[in-house]
């Protein structure tokens, strides 16, 4: 079951997050994100839930750029519990967070992934995203 993120799933979230990222990260930075986003209206998050647990969440970021014609949704974290990996979870979350961006009257939905997650850039290429931009990135 998808639903809306409360602040009773940070750990959960914690937990996902630290999976998809494969280290541990900062827990306080990570609390004041994590809270600011389920305040803000340009920002929603979803888990699915499976008996009780959490074990997928989705991250979509809602944004206005000058050289886009309407505002632009971002999917940034999206993440299964791996043991659920291939039971279509991740499928469900993102045909969820299309639909709500349709409702929001979106005109894109944007997503980075890195270089080495093969599978990541299969899986959306077969939900119909396209390889069509570059992402740099520098650390400061």
């Amino acid at each position: 079951m998808i639903q809306e993120a409360k602040k009773e799933d940070l750990e959960a979230v914690y937990s996902l997050i630290c999976e998809l990222e494969q280290e541990k990260i900062n827990p306080k930075h990570f609390q004041e994100v994590y809270n600011q986003g389920l305040e803000s209206p340009y920002v929603e998050f979803y888990v699915y839930c499976h008996e009780g647990k959490v074990i997928g969440f989705i991250s979509l970021y809602i944004h206005q750029y000058l050289h886009h014609h309407g505002n632009t949704g971002e999917i940034v974290e999206l993440v299964v519990t791996p043991e659920y990996r291939g039971l279509r979870v991740g499928d469900r979350l993102l045909c969820h967070v299309e639909k709500i961006a349709k409702e929001k009257g979106l005109v894109e939905l944007e997503l980075s992934t890195s270089t080495y997650r093969k599978k990541a850039h299969r899986f959306y290429e077969a939900h119909g995203y396209l390889k069509n931009h570059y992402n740099y990135t520098k650390n400061i």
